[in-house]
Formats: structure tokens, sequence, C-alpha cells
């Protein structure tokens, strides 16, 4: 099954820790949602990522392929059975100009915005680089990275 990945899971280091099947598929897009960090993480002592509606936006990540064994341990590290974040099933647009469907995770009671924790910045930094994303999007996560203390 596909994964888009948009935060921490950017990193295939990051990612295969938990998901060890993750193989990247391409890079793609969500459109009209952005990220926003609107959970606070006390082991980060900093906000982590959502999406959330936003007309003519354009959420940057990657697909991954990931078994869906490796897919329920993912639901455990992102606290779905504890009802924090959600998996669900959305279009993104491939860099192949296709539609794929593919699961996610997005924040379900979104709090904030909060200042970013800067551990998990540099995930997305490190995945989005790893990935050739989008040059202004590094620039502008790079340039996050450097706001934080």
């Amino acid at each position: 099954m596909y994964h888009f990945a948009y935060g921490s899971n950017l990193s295939s280091k990051f990612l295969r820790r938990h998901c060890p099947s993750a193989v990247f598929v391409m890079r793609a897009t969500l459109p009209n949602f952005r990220v926003e960090f609107r959970f606070y993480s006390t082991s980060r002592k900093g906000g982590i990522s959502s999406i959330v509606p936003y007309p003519s936006k354009l959420t940057r990540g990657v697909i991954f392929e990931v078994s869906e064994e490796d897919m329920q341990r993912l639901d455990e590290l992102e606290s779905v059975p504890e009802g924090l974040y959600v998996r669900e099933r959305v279009l993104v647009l491939g860099e192949d100009k296709a539609y794929h469907k593919a699961d996610l995770y997005r924040v379900v009671n979104p709090e904030g915005p909060f200042t970013p924790a800067r551990s998990y910045v540099e995930l997305m930094v490190e995945g989005a680089e790893e990935h050739g994303l989008d040059p202004e999007y590094i620039e502008n996560l790079r340039s996050l990275l450097g706001s934080l203390k």
C-alpha cells in the first residue's frame, strides 16, 4: 500500500526504523492542504505537523510503498489507537502527473499552532533533501530550522 509522507516520515532513515518495508516510489503533492504544527509533543518539546485544508496550497511530500503490517506499526507510532492522529486515504498527485491513493496521518483535534520542535523539523529537512523536493520548499524548511532554538 502507499503512504504519503510529509512530516518526519519524509526521512527514509526515520521511517524505516518503524517500517522496514518502506520503499520510495516518487515525489508527490497533496493539493489544497498545507502543513502546520498543530500538536505539541512533550517528548520533542515543540510542535509536530499535521495537514489542514487550505485552498490553492500544496503539501509537498513523497509516496512510499509500505506493507500493511508496517502501516499498522506506524499507526501505533502515530498514536492512532489513542485518538491523537487518524490514518486517512487521500488522492495525491505524483510526479508522474497521475493521482494515487495513499494513506497519511493527520491530527484529529488540531490545536495551536505551536512553535515547531527543532528535532522534528530536522527530520523534515533531511527527508526533503534526500528526495529532492522543490528547492524553494527546502529553503523554507531550512529557514524555519534556523529560526528555532
